[in-house]
């Protein structure tokens, strides 16, 4: 065998054997034909697998040629590649990679080449990381595809390689200052933009409480990771100081899960609390728990099974140099042997290129948050508002509602509203199962409130006030803990004190939970809060509302002893009292008058057992009917007007006599169905129409009954009757309601 007959394969797959190479096979096309399966054509590993292969005295025997090279390959190639000096081809690609001084390039060509190696689709284009691949020979392109250029490389460079090379060189990767002051300026123009498609939700009430602050805390929590990957911490914190200057709270502080934490600090306790004070840096490098500055560290990480084991926080202070944040990192996390135990001065270098945009981060988000929570009180103070324009007159009921609309309001725990009694000089409320209780003036939270006339708000832990000590006894005969307070004195229009309302442990927004007395005196999470000063703020606007319906339902009683006033007169002067309470309000006069006619239609409703039930004053003078409805887009009460000399309405105002239907469907009168929504109307199914006249013959109103209850026969002439006898008491009501409208 010559070399020539060799020459056609050898110059097409670039590969120099020599004459000698070949001696000692007979077989060697098949050889080379595995051999090249092996490597892919490339020259140099082609030349020494081939001469590994053919240069050893041992032979394979016929028919097992291809067991027989895998069996070398796998033995003297793979196995011990990065020890073999004659396999410098692996050993070039190798440092080429891992040893370049731009350790995120190479990164990124790992990270590029691990595609590669994980999927079959990985099409050819003219990027960067293609082309220096290319360059190394790792990957070549086959029908405009890539992959991996050979086998070899394939066993090499295999995916545990490429994670193995991937966590070195990030475990070596000094942070870029310069990204991190890019991804805190990314961070600060997100959270911008988020502010205000927040606000817009909750003013237009769109706002999914749960939710609506998701963007701020997913901004504090990028910020929290950005920090603490900067200097190489395990956990980080962000504390923000409250309005009060009292207390830091955080919004981020992960667990080991990922879930939020939510954290209170008072300042001056604690690592975090004595930055705060001292607006100094402290820095623990080892031995955290023996450090007696430490020990809510310790009691923390008993609570959430975690070991602090260095500790650095530092202050961030505005212009004026006062705190605005407390950023506390844990366990510096060491990369390789040798290495420092705790933080570094480099690191602290670090934290102060930073600290101008964290710290507009952070002026951000504490903006973004008090909006937030003020957007979120006045939706609160509106809703509530709202259920008290709906309460009727009795004391009981104002009491009721007046208490759950405060909670609701506040978020917390227990509301009472405590009135003056000026006859016995002392205050009283009515409590669901203990009945009415009274609290001298002067004694108490509630008393000393309605003795001085100044608001009381006790933050959490309120049994560290001085003034605790009558709370305290309470609360072991109660068996419940009392943590924070808000007393506030309610004031009629007059400036008139009318009574005291009282809050009791704010709750945490988003925790659930029912106190159990069995854990007293115990503190549960959900009530380490205290009122702020937005909830102060709400409560003093509720509070007007309050002290105005109080004086009103005072008025009111008198207007019922007054037994020289005639009805008619009594209710006018009620509903002129009431209206004149609001006279701010655009349509207070119809807001009114809808507002106690509702009661009345209902009350008429319920008497003969109707579904739907509405009242229509008779204007003989313009000929028409009118009634109230609620507008729902503008959120006040409108008039509206039928024709009164045709249909249904003429019908009835000729004969004088109630009408009652069994076959509304076949009514297309607009007055059956005027008022109603429209899948209402579509399931009427029997009516009523009574007329109510005056003593001279004067037609008043029209009562319309719709649907009636639990009966398929419809309205009887029963139900006719039960009305005429109510007829002469609504009788002058619904003229001062007539008459009030003409004013």
């Amino acid at each position: 065998m010559t070399s020539n007959s060799f020459s056609s394969p050898t110059q097409d797959a670039g590969i120099p054997l020599t004459p000698e190479m070949l001696e000692g096979s007979h077989n060697y096309k098949k050889m080379l034909g595995l051999v090249l399966e092996w490597t892919g054509k490339e020259p140099f590993l082609t030349q020494i697998l081939f001469k590994m292969v053919l240069g050893g005295d041992e032979a394979p025997i016929f028919g097992e040629e291809e067991e027989w090279v895998n069996t070398k390959v796998r033995g003297q190639i793979l196995k011990n590649w990065d020890k073999n000096p004659h396999l410098k081809p692996l050993w070039n690609i190798r440092d080429r990679i891992l040893k370049s001084k731009d350790k995120k390039n190479s990164i990124k060509l790992l990270k590029f080449y691990r595609e590669i190696v994980k999927n079959e689709s990985v099409f050819a284009d003219n990027s960067a990381e293609q082309k220096e691949l290319r360059l190394l020979g790792l990957i070549v392109q086959q029908r405009g595809r890539l992959k991996v250029h050979n086998k070899i490389y394939e066993e090499v460079f295999d995916l545990d390689w490429i994670d193995r090379a991937i966590a070195k060189l990030e475990a070596n990767l000094e942070p870029d200052d310069d990204e991190f002051l890019h991804a805190f300026s990314e961070l600060e123009r997100k959270l911008l933009q988020k502010q205000g498609e927040i606000l817009i939700k909750i003013e237009s009430g769109d706002a999914d409480e749960q939710t609506v602050g998701q963007p701020l805390y997913e901004t504090l929590r990028d910020l929290t990771g950005k920090v603490g990957e900067l200097v190489g911490a395990d956990r980080t914190s962000i504390f923000l100081l409250n309005d009060e200057k009292t207390e830091l709270w955080s919004l981020v502080a992960e667990d080991e899960s990922g879930q939020f934490l939510d954290i209170h600090v008072r300042v001056g306790q604690g690592i975090a609390g004595l930055v705060a004070k001292n607006k100094q840096v402290i820095h623990i490098a080892d031995n955290v728990y023996e450090d007696p500055r430490s020990r809510l560290v310790k009691e923390s990480d008993k609570k959430f099974n975690y070991q602090t084991k260095n500790i650095l926080a530092f202050p961030i202070l505005n212009d004026d140099l006062d705190i605005v944040a407390v950023v506390q990192l844990l366990n510096k996390i060491v990369k390789k042997q040798g290495d420092p135990i705790g933080f570094t001065h480099q690191d602290l270098e670090r934290l102060a290129k930073c600290v101008i945009p964290i710290r507009g981060i952070l002026e951000t988000c504490q903006s973004c948050y008090e909006g937030i929570k003020k957007a979120q009180a006045t939706a609160a103070l509106a809703k509530a508002t709202r259920s008290l324009n709906q309460v009727n007159l009795d004391t009981e009921m104002i009491l009721e509602r007046v208490m759950g609309a405060a909670k609701e309001l506040l978020n917390a725990d227990r509301a009472t509203l405590w009135l003056v009694d000026g006859r016995r000089g002392d205050l009283w409320t009515r409590i669901p199962g203990k009945g009415e209780i009274r609290c001298p003036i002067g004694v108490g939270f509630a008393g000393q409130v309605a003795h001085s006339r100044t608001t009381m708000a006790i933050p959490f832990d309120l049994y560290e006030d001085p003034n605790a000590e009558n709370a305290k006894k309470t609360d072991a005969q109660t068996l419940y803990r009392t943590c924070s307070l808000l007393c506030m004195p309610v004031l009629a229009p007059d400036g008139e004190l009318v009574g005291v309302s009282q809050l009791v442990n704010k709750r945490k927004s988003g925790m659930e939970g029912e106190y159990d007395p069995n854990s007293y005196p115990a503190v549960p999470d959900f009530f380490k809060a205290s009122f702020d000063k937005n909830d102060l703020q709400s409560m003093e606007v509720f509070n007007e509302r309050v002290g105005a319906i109080l004086q009103f339902a005072k008025t009111h009683e008198t207007l019922k002893e007054s037994s020289h006033v005639e009805p008619k007169e009594a209710v006018q002067q009620t509903l002129s009292l009431f209206s004149n309470l609001f006279e701010e309000q655009q349509d207070s006069r119809y807001n009114t008058l809808y507002s106690l006619l509702n009661s009345l239609t209902v009350s008429m409703g319920k008497f003969v057992s109707a579904e739907y039930s509405h009242i229509f004053f008779v204007d003989a003078d313009k000929k028409e009917v009118w009634s109230l409805a609620f507008d729902p887009k503008n959120a006040c009460a409108k008039e509206f007007c039928l024709p009164a000399d045709r249909g249904i309405a003429a019908k009835l105002l000729t004969d004088r006599e109630a009408k009652k239907s069994n076959k509304v469907s076949q009514i297309k009168d607009r007055f059956v169905r005027v008022g109603l929504r429209k899948d209402r109307a579509e399931q009427l199914q029997n009516i009523l129409l009574f007329p109510v006249i005056d003593s001279e013959g004067n037609y008043v109103a029209i009562l319309r009954l719709l649907n009636k209850r639990q009966s398929k026969a419809g309205f009887t002439t029963e139900d006719v009757a039960k009305l005429k006898q109510k007829s002469p008491d609504m009788l002058p009501i619904l003229q001062a309601f007539q008459s009030f409208r003409d004013q």
